[in-house]
């Protein structure tokens, strides 16, 4: 039997949820927001690495898109600056995934923080 389907939204929803959970995120864990468990803040860095690989993904298939449009969609656009789109896209995907696998690289330390508190220890 076949699993349910999967609903895709348009980039454009998806794009804008994004923006107010980061927003929302961003108020959180700022200091006037509410304390949170080393714990919680572990599965915080776990949840942003999986986030940022994803949107290196999706920078990335941006850049494919922009460029393979260059000859087709995007023909009265100036060559140029599709491919200047492309490659910032290219390299915005970039810094994005080496965000990703820096913070990744710092999450023994947080585990070993993470183990070294009460489990309730609330910042």
């Amino acid at each position: 039997m076949p699993g349910p389907q999967r609903v895709t939204l348009p980039p454009t929803v998806v794009a804008s949820h994004l923006r107010a959970c980061a927003d929302d995120l961003a108020v959180s864990l700022t200091a006037s927001g509410p304390a949170a468990t080393v714990p919680e803040l572990l599965k915080v860095v776990r949840h942003l690495v999986a986030g940022q690989q994803a949107l290196a993904i999706a920078l990335e298939g941006m850049a494919g898109r922009v460029e393979g449009g260059g000859e087709g969609a995007l023909a009265t656009a100036p060559m140029v600056d599709v491919e200047v789109v492309a490659e910032v896209l290219r390299a915005a995907a970039t810094a994005v995934d080496c965000s990703a696998e820096a913070l990744a690289e710092s999450r023994p330390s947080f585990e070993c923080v993470s183990d070294s508190v009460a489990p309730d220890t609330r910042l």
